[in-house]
């Protein structure tokens, strides 16, 4: 029977890391196998290209000190050149033959000796290059069946079968996305001025869950700078007594604030769950898990005490445990006996160990909202992470590095959500609470949401969409216009700015007493908007489970040709 994880810390440090590392070598081993890789084979291969690799270095460092040599010899040959000819009358004879000598045995180095070698050299590091290139498309050739296994669920397939009760969606659906919103209240205008990038969806426990990252435009300012400088001239008396003409001369400068689009991309988890379901709260990092000695610690208990003495703040009660009120300060909540039934003193302890430990986890990096039924988790670890899941992040030419980089990459996505979603873990209720609903029933067809269209769009690229004019990122949006069942026509909607530059002139007052026009050149960011056009095909063919990567890889080839598409990503194939 699975067990719920109410220690995420403890739970991944005795079991998950251990069991996602033994699943993954466990799959690699599997596709490996599948692919009927010659291992020998591609040892032996890259073991000549490496060994050649070092010889052409080798021989391209040589190369290097010969044509330093040269140099050397063109600068002794050119030097003796020009004394013997302008100033040989002004030598001594054998200052003059001396150096007649050195050039003449500079001109037999240059000749005989340092030319010749650095055209061997050179056919040398060219015949070296060349097998180099062979030896790496023979080494790419022999991986070539392992490479065409993976597929965009691989990992996901790996992180259901480690963690229990976590299911990952095929794609993100309008079901999925109705269930959100009617059942837990999601608010659709959060997608109204971002772009989706990439959107995984899912259930914890019966609970739906997204991780998505976005792009969203905010227009702020930018200053630009310009400057004039002026020259006068005044009569000034000397030391001497007398009048003197003084030129002087000033810098002014002046600036133009102006509107300036700045993009910004977040990743976030966003997940659903009827428990404490009028509870409101917001809670930022604030690094003081164990530090209780510290100033900081101190001000902020003071503060959370005086809040709550205050009167007006009824809602707001502290609990026993002013350690975990000071580190998961959420003092602006609005209903305390709800809150208490969340946090349990099982949910304080296991928090606290979460926001202490950075030896497995991240320690205290995640911003954690609560806007009634809706959960928002930030962590600060997965706004570097690419989790756009391509499979040819796994492509490599040689066996073992393949098979580290699968492992360890895995290992670090892995680690990375699991601490995302660790949070939510430590509240028992979360777990013991699941969703009484079904709009997202089996016997319902899956139907993609506008969400994984703009991840579509965003993964061929904003450039195939945007307008020629625009200089600046896009938000792209999508329009869905259905063929069939399975076919639709996406438009897609490129949303950015193109640039025009002004010239304004600002009155600066100048040493010379008089008011200068200085010029400061701007640029106007005007909106524009591109489009064009994805034609998609929807993969709603439930392959069993336990299939081999070929039967599954088969089925993706077959449903490319059947939908005339380029790119299959995440059972969606497409053509832009």
């Amino acid at each position: 029977m699975l067990k719920d994880v109410y220690d995420p810390l403890t739970a991944y440090a005795e079991v998950f890391r251990d069991r996602f590392e033994e699943v993954a070598k466990t799959t690699f081993a599997e596709l490996a196998d599948e692919a009927k890789v010659d291992v020998e084979a591609n040892w032996e291969t890259c073991c000549q290209l490496h060994a050649t690799e070092e010889r052409l270095n080798t021989t391209k460092g040589s190369i290097g000190w010969w044509k330093f040599f040269r140099f050397i010899l063109w600068g002794m040959l050119i030097a003796g050149a020009i004394v013997v000819v302008g100033y040989h009358d002004e030598l001594e004879p054998w200052q003059l033959i001396t150096t007649i000598v050195a050039v003449l045995v500079a001109v037999c180095l240059l000749f005989l000796m340092v030319n010749p070698r650095l055209e061997t050299l050179k056919n040398e590091r060219d015949v070296l290059a060349e097998t180099v290139r062979h030896l790496t498309i023979v080494a790419w050739g022999q991986m070539e069946p392992l490479n065409r296994l993976y597929d965009w669920d691989v990992f996901t397939r790996m992180m259901s079968k480690t963690v229990p009760r976590l299911e990952f969606d095929p794609f993100f659906t309008t079901q999925r996305l109705a269930e959100l919103q009617s059942v837990y209240g999601w608010d659709g205008s959060f997608n109204a001025e971002r772009s989706v990038l990439y959107a995984h969806s899912g259930k914890i426990n019966g609970n739906p869950f997204v991780i998505c990252r976005t792009r969203k435009m905010e227009m702020g300012t930018k200053t630009y700078t310009g400057s004039k400088t002026i020259n006068w001239t005044t009569r000034e008396m000397g030391s001497d007594g007398k009048y003197h003409s003084v030129r002087h001369s000033e810098v002014l400068r002046a600036s133009v604030t102006a509107p300036y689009p700045y993009y910004f991309e977040k990743t976030r988890l966003i997940y659903g769950n009827t428990a404490a379901p009028d509870l409101i709260f917001s809670r930022k990092q604030n690094g003081l898990a164990g530090r209780e000695n510290s100033l900081s610690y101190k001000w902020h208990r003071r503060g959370l005490r005086k809040r709550a003495r205050d009167l007006e703040n009824a809602d707001f009660a502290m609990l026993t445990n002013e350690d975990f009120e000071v580190a998961f300060d959420t003092r602006d909540r609005n209903n305390n006996q709800q809150y208490a039934l969340l946090f349990t003193p099982l949910a304080q302890e296991s928090m606290m160990k979460l926001l202490q430990d950075e030896e497995y986890g991240y320690g205290d990096d995640f911003d954690f909202y609560k806007e009634r039924m809706i959960n928002t988790v930030i962590s600060e670890h997965m706004q570097t992470l690419d989790l756009d899941m391509c499979p040819m992040q796994y492509f490599d030419y040689e066996f073992d590095k393949a098979q580290q980089k699968f492992c360890e990459l895995n290992a670090d996505y892995f680690r990375a959500i699991y601490f995302n979603m660790a949070p939510l873990l430590c509240v028992p209720m979360y777990q013991q609470i699941r969703s009484h609903q079904d709009i997202y029933g089996r016997s319902m067809k899956s139907v993609s949401s506008f969400w994984e269209h703009e991840a579509l769009a965003n993964y061929w690229g904003q450039e195939k969409f945007m307008h020629p004019a625009c200089v600046t990122d896009c938000i792209l949006k999508t329009e869905q216009h259905r063929i069939s069942d399975d076919d639709s026509s996406i438009t897609v909607y490129a949303y950015g700015f193109r640039c025009e530059q002004r010239l304004t002139y600002i009155e600066k007052f100048g040493g010379d007493g008089r008011y200068h026009r200085v010029p400061v050149y701007w640029d106007e960011y005007l909106p524009v908007m591109g489009e064009g056009h994805i034609q998609m095909h929807e993969d709603h063919q439930v392959l069993e489970e336990g299939i081999s990567a070929r039967e599954r890889l088969n089925h993706i080839s077959e449903v490319l040709n059947d939908a005339g598409c380029k790119v299959y990503r995440r059972h969606i194939a497409s053509r832009a």
